[in-house]
């Protein structure tokens, strides 16, 4: 028997031995009586202290009596969960929210090329250059912060109601042009959050939001409701809480921290949302001081009379750490599909990492029962005050890198007909440069649309 004694105690029953006034330790019946430091070592108060903090801190974190006003009565029955019924037939579908934060520069992604249809015949390539700088100086020839058309990729618009009848992609970007020639890539040009029709002297006042500021146009941007009428919620929640109603087994991810763009509205029975890495998902209290099987015991069913906040925390925790083990397993079974990524493109490109493990999720909507799938992923680094030119062609590179290798992960699962990527960024940058070749935070911009489904091809 090996034991755990405290000296000056009532002994527990088979244990042997004894040790110094105050000091718990591990009791070996083979040791020697007396000898406190045998082949079970000995303990000290310091680890002992440290090791009783941890037990109490997961007991606090884990048990609905520390978070809800509530006392639980408890039932003792296990929780069960049953798994989502989804009429087969019914097509599975995908999509991945991709936001670039910081304030892309997305007139740069996408600029005026040939341009004959404005109402007022103003050649609106030429104004955008020169309006971004473009001028001659002592007989030289300075381009400002917008490309040429020798660095841009020319698309039809397709669209007569814009001012250009060819736009420029640029030039790092040949994914985007791909595609959009393929008719599976669109563009929306200049939009932003816009609460009503405005006016160049009254749009502060007649916008909710705080605009230019990175933080309240990140978070506006993923919520989508100016007003607050959907309190808290993010647009990928609501129409998950939509999904949800309607009898569509709905799943969301991140895999970028927690984000507003998957929370639906309180009490509309939406799903709650998974949050993990670009590696994957973590096992659940990996160095525990508390066991697993215990906390799972303590937020057991209530009894009727039970509080219900109390009951309500519980069950969501419970239900967590079951769809945590389902997930979990069903990731570690997956890999990549397609032969032209290799584990150098993986580590090389934090951007791609993201996207793959969408792909990954992907693979295991059968065995979550999922007919529907969101997926949050975000790349950082686009607030470019200070050579804007530079900076953004290396950002497109690792873009246009990651994108296309998605794509070809997405064909190789035979998903390219079910799954729909939108790109956004808190606001776009102004349109003339700043003194460091930068351009500054401004509003409303351009944005990508791609999938086998979408209706592309058109700006």
């Amino acid at each position: 028997l090996v034991c755990f004694n405290r000296n000056g105690f009532t002994d527990v029953p088979g244990c042997t031995g004894s040790g110094t006034s105050s000091t718990d330790y591990c009791i070996d019946p083979t040791c020697p009586s007396g000898n406190a430091e045998c082949s079970l070592g000995f303990i000290s108060p310091e680890t002992i202290k440290g090791e009783t903090t941890r037990c109490m801190q997961q007991l606090i974190v884990t048990t609905a009596e520390f978070q809800t006003s509530n006392l639980v009565e408890s039932s003792g029955e296990d929780r069960s969960y049953p798994s989502p019924i989804a009429n087969e037939e019914e097509p599975y579908k995908a999509l991945v929210y991709m936001f670039f934060a910081g304030g892309m520069d997305s007139y740069n992604m996408l600029s005026p090329y040939t341009c004959s249809n404005a109402p007022d015949g103003t050649d609106t390539y030429e104004q955008f250059r020169d309006i971004r700088g473009r001028r001659t100086s002592l007989s030289e020839q300075i381009e400002g912060v917008g490309l040429p058309r020798s660095r841009l990729q020319p698309i039809q618009a397709n669209n007569p109601d814009q001012p250009c009848e060819v736009f420029g992609v640029h030039e790092n970007l040949p994914i985007l042009k791909a595609l959009y020639d393929e008719g599976d890539l669109g563009f929306v040009a200049n939009a932003g959050l816009l609460a009503k029709p405005t006016t160049r002297s009254t749009y502060n006042a007649d916008t909710p939001t705080q605009l230019f500021a990175h933080n309240a146009m990140q978070e506006d941007s993923k919520r989508e409701d100016l007003f607050d009428q959907f309190g808290g919620s993010g647009v990928i929640g609501r129409m998950a809480d939509v999904l949800t109603t309607n009898g569509i087994p709905t799943n969301m991810f991140s895999i970028d921290g927690s984000q507003v763009v998957l929370i639906g509205e309180a009490g509309a029975g939406g799903p709650s949302p998974f949050t993990l890495s670009s590696e994957g998902l973590a096992a659940f209290n990996q160095n525990p001081d508390f066991d697993t099987e215990a906390i799972k015991i303590l937020n057991r069913k209530g009894k009727a009379d039970s509080g219900f906040f109390s009951e309500t925390w519980s069950l969501k925790l419970s239900e967590s750490l079951a769809n945590q083990d389902i997930l979990k397993d069903a990731l570690d079974n997956t890999q990549v599909q397609s032969p032209d990524i290799t584990a150098d493109d993986l580590n090389s490109n934090s951007f791609l990492r993201e996207l793959i493990m969408c792909t990954r999720i992907m693979q295991t909507r059968d065995i979550r029962g999922s007919k529907r799938d969101a997926c949050f992923v975000q790349e950082g680094g686009w607030d470019h005050h200070s050579e804007v030119d530079v900076n953004i062609s290396e950002r497109f590179s690792g873009v246009n890198f990651a994108i296309e290798k998605f794509v070809k992960e997405v064909k190789a699962l035979k998903l390219w007909g079910s799954v729909t990527v939108v790109q956004f960024s808190e606001f776009a940058r102004t349109l003339d440069p700043n003194s460091g070749n930068g351009v500054d935070h401004a509003w409303g911009g351009n944005h990508f649309y791609f999938g086998g489904a979408v209706n592309g091809g058109k700006v």
